[in-house]
C-alpha cells in the first residue's frame, strides 16, 4: 500500500471516529443532564395507555373568581394607557416599542393591540377611538413590507414602516423574521376574528398575502436571521415560550404537534425547593439559549386560559420567585425587560443556560447586575393567584408611573434603582392583566363551570 493510500485510510478511520465521538456527546447531553444539575421529566404511560410527563402536579393551584377592578385599579389601568396616547404614531397606526424610540417589533405590537382591545373593553376609551386605531393599525399590518417577500420583519420604522434593524437602521433586506413574534401577533389578530367580526375579511386579507412555507416544518417552529449578507434558518422557540405561540398558530389550523409537545424537552431543576419546569435543549448543540421565566406562562395564563401542563408549569415559575422572598427576603418577579441602561434588553430568569437566576442578553451575555423586580411580571403573577405575597409585589411597583408614559419597568434588585424605561409590552401587558380580572382570558370561553 502507498504511503497516499495509507494517508487516505487513515482519514477515513479518522472520519469514523470523530463521528462516533461527536454522536456520543450528542447522546450524552440529550440523556445525562447532571452537567446541569437537570433531570428529565420522563414520560411515562398512565392507565390509559397515554404518554404523560412523570409530573406530580399541585392539587389546586389559585384561581381568583372574576370580578370588577377597584377604583384603584381602574387608575392603573388608566395611567398604563397613557403609554399608547402618548407614543402613538397616527401616520402609521403604531405604538413606539420604547418610549422616545420610533421602532416596533411584531411582539410589541402585539402588545399594543391587545393593550387597546382591553382598555376599550374597560372604558377607558370610547368606540371611535377604538376603531379608529383599530383601522390604522390593520392598515399598516396591510402595507408593511416583509421580508424576502415571504414574512413581516423583525422590526419596523413606526414613522415610516420601513423595514429596519434593532438599532432603527433602514434595512433594505430587512433582518429576517421571528415565528416566536408572528405567533404573539397571531393572538390580537385572533382576538379580533372572534369578538369584531366586521374586521374579519380585513384580518384574513392580511395574513393570507404571507408565506409559511419556511415557518413550520413537522411540526416544528422556524426563524430566519439575516446578517452580514449571510442568511440562517434556525428552529426557534423553548420551553414555556414555544407551547405559548403554538395555541395561536394551532386557531388558524397550522401543524404545531412538535412545538407544542410538553413531553419532548422538558427537566426538572429544583430551585428554592421547587422543582422547576426547564427546557433540556443546549444552547451549544441547538443554538439557542434557555430561559425560564414569568412572561410566556403569564401570557398563556390570561390570553388563553392554561392547560394541563401550562398550569402546572406556571404555578412552579411563580412558586421559585415566592420561595425565593421566603428564604432570603428579595421580592422577586423575574421575566425579560428592556433595561435604562446597556444591555438596554435582558432575559431575567428563574433558570437560565444551566444556572438559577441567571440574567443573559439574546448574544449570551450573563450578569447579576441586571436583575430587575419587574412591573408587568409582579401585576401578571397578581392577576392569575392574588396571593398575599403578590399583593405584597404589586404594593411594591404600585407608585412606578409617570404622567405620560405609563408605568416604569420596575426596580433594580442589587441597589433598588428605578429601571427608568417606558415600554409598549409593559404597559400593554399591565393592561392585559386588568382584562384578566374582569372578564377571564381574551381567547377562552366563559362557560357555566368558570376557568
Amino acid at each position: 500500500m502507498s504511503l497516499k493510500q495509507q494517508i487516505m485510510e487513515m482519514r477515513s478511520q479518522i472520519a469514523v471516529i470523530l463521528g462516533l465521538i461527536t454522536t456520543g456527546l450528542i447522546i450524552f447531553f440529550l440523556t445525562d443532564l447532571s452537567h446541569l444539575q437537570e433531570r428529565r421529566a420522563i414520560a411515562d404511560i398512565d392507565g390509559k395507555g397515554q404518554t404523560v410527563l412523570a409530573v406530580e402536579f399541585t392539587e389546586k393551584t389559585p384561581n381568583p373568581p372574576l370580578r370588577d377592578l377597584t377604583e384603584a385599579e381602574m387608575q392603573m389601568a388608566r395611567i398604563a394607557w397613557k403609554y399608547f396616547e402618548t407614543n402613538y404614531n397616527p401616520e402609521t397606526g403604531l405604538a413606539d416599542s420604547v418610549a422616545g424610540f420610533h421602532f416596533t417589533t411584531l411582539w410589541d405590537t402585539a402588545s399594543y393591540l391587545l393593550g387597546l382591545i382591553s382598555a376599550h373593553r374597560l372604558e377607558i376609551i370610547e368606540d371611535d377611538e377604538f376603531h379608529t386605531r383599530m383601522e390604522k393599525a390593520l392598515d399598516a399590518m396591510e402595507r408593511i413590507p416583509l421580508y424576502n417577500g415571504e414574512l413581516p420583519n423583525k422590526a419596523y420604522d413606526t414613522k415610516s414602516l420601513s423595514m429596519t434593524d434593532y438599532q432603527n437602521k433602514p434595512s433594505e433586506t430587512g433582518t429576517g423574521w421571528s415565528a416566536i413574534d408572528i405567533g404573539r401577533l397571531f393572538v390580537p389578530l385572533n382576538v379580533i376574528l372572534y369578538e369584531y367580526s366586521e374586521y374579519t375579511p380585513w384580518v384574513r386579507k392580511i395574513i393570507s398575502r404571507w408565506d409559511y412555507t419556511r415557518m413550520f416544518k413537522d411540526g416544528v417552529l422556524y426563524g430566519v436571521t439575516y446578517k452580514n449578507g449571510v442568511e440562517q434558518l434556525n428552529q426557534e422557540g423553548r420551553l414555556g415560550y414555544e407551547e405559548y405561540v403554538s395555541k395561536s398558530f394551532a386557531l388558524l389550523g397550522f401543524d404545531i404537534s412538535s412545538a407544542y409537545s410538553y413531553l419532548d424537552h422538558t427537566g426538572l431543576v429544583e430551585i428554592e425547593g421547587v422543582e422547576v419546569p426547564v427546557d433540556v435543549r443546549p444552547s451549544a448543540l441547538f443554538g439557542a439559549h434557555t430561559y425560564a421565566l414569568s412572561e410566556p406562562y403569564i401570557l398563556d395564563g390570561i390570553e388563553f386560559g392554561f392547560d394541563h401542563y401550562s398550569r402546572e408549569f406556571a404555578y412552579r415559575i411563580y412558586l421559585a420567585q415566592e420561595m425565593r422572598y421566603e428564604n432570603e427576603g428579595i421580592l422577586t418577579a423575574v421575566t425579560e425587560t428592556a433595561l435604562s441602561e446597556d444591555p438596554y434588553f435582558v432575559y431575567n430568569t428563574v433558570y437560565g443556560e444551566g444556572k438559577k437566576w441567571a440574567c443573559i442578553t439574546s448574544e449570551g451575555m450573563q450578569s447579576p447586575d441586571w436583575r430587575t423586580l419587574s412591573t408587568k411580571g409582579a401585576l401578571g403573577w397578581h392577576s392569575l393567584y392574588e396571593t398575599e405575597y403578590t399583593a405584597e409585589l404589586v404594593d411594591k411597583i404600585s407608585d412606578l408611573t409617570t404622567e405620560e408614559n405609563g408605568f416604569y419597568a420596575g426596580f433594580y434588585e442589587d441597589d433598588g434603582r428605578v429601571n427608568s424605561v417606558n415600554t409598549c409590552n409593559t404597559n400593554g401587558i399591565i393592561l392585559e392583566t386588568f382584562y384578566y380580572k374582569k372578564f377571564g382570558p381574551f381567547l377562552r370561553i366563559q362557560g357555566k363551570g368558570g376557568l
